[in-house]
């Protein structure tokens, strides 16, 4: 099997509680016998590399579903301030490259305080049932805080899973970069928050579904994507949409099934 047939699972961004939705949704689609095969490839970026992490491990889509479920205190639920968001904002007005507006956000990450350095770490060990790479086709995107360029990390590469999370989540004004091989890493959602592109095999003859919260799943979630009070509720309503979404995202997976 190649990557022409392979099907690939883009995991974005959004938070923790794009962590919940996106365990919720996937746990919804299993309900409907639609899951993610191990031959799959899984791209994550911030919380999808969280949840795509998840997925390799192993671990049943029910008991990650159950985690979401039962309160995440491990999080935090510390929101940006307005005027950090519209720093972030202005960072990225008028850029003409990705690269170039990652790298003005990376001059903002590199001058995050860090009260306490492990702390995001922590919290990336705390996510993850287990911290070792599987045998799965994960690749977590991460960006070069100093030259804005993206860079995918996979098992093969040497670095600890639990720094690759961690990097693909530090969020500029909140977390600071990640130091793995001697560069300093920031969320890959400051490239793209899906890194749709980095997909292998993207072509014109690939179908290709986007799944977005529903209404439901916006209203359980609420304006503050960093609020974990809100996660029990919101992994419910995004497994329901799941379910309602089964059959069209069944149909993209048909389209790549060998011949």
């Amino acid at each position: 099997m190649t990557d022409d047939t392979r099907p690939v699972w883009v995991l974005g961004g959004g938070g923790v509680t794009g962590i919940a939705w996106e365990v919720g949704v996937l746990a919804g689609l299993a309900d409907e016998g639609v899951t993610v095969t191990p031959e799959a490839v899984l791209i994550g970026t911030s919380s999808g590399a969280v949840v795509g992490a998840q997925i390799a491990s192993g671990t049943p889509l029910a008991e990650l579903y159950e985690r979401q479920r039962q309160g995440v205190a491990h999080e935090t639920s510390t929101a940006l301030g307005l005027l950090d968001l519209l720093r972030l904002a202005r960072a990225q007005l008028f850029a003409r490259t990705p690269e170039q507006a990652a790298r003005r956000l990376g001059r903002l990450a590199l001058a995050t305080p860090t009260p306490d350095p492990s702390r995001q770490r922590r919290t990336a060990e705390a996510r993850l049932p287990d911290h070792t790479w599987k045998d799965a086709d994960l690749r977590i995107v991460v960006v070069d805080a100093e030259s804005g360029n993206s860079r995918t990390i996979t098992r093969h590469d040497g670095v600890s899973l639990v720094d690759a999370v961690a990097a693909s989540c530090a969020m500029p004004l909140s977390s600071a970069p990640v130091t793995i091989d001697g560069h300093r890493y920031m969320d890959g959602g400051m490239r793209s928050t899906l890194n749709l592109d980095l997909a292998p095999a993207l072509g014109e003859t690939r179908r290709v579904e986007l799944l977005l919260r529903d209404p439901a799943s916006r209203r359980a979630q609420g304006t503050n994507v960093m609020d974990r009070s809100v996660v029990p509720a919101l992994v419910a309503a995004a497994r329901e949409q799941g379910r309602r979404e089964a059959s069209r995202v069944a149909a993209a997976l048909a389209t790549t099934s060998p011949s």
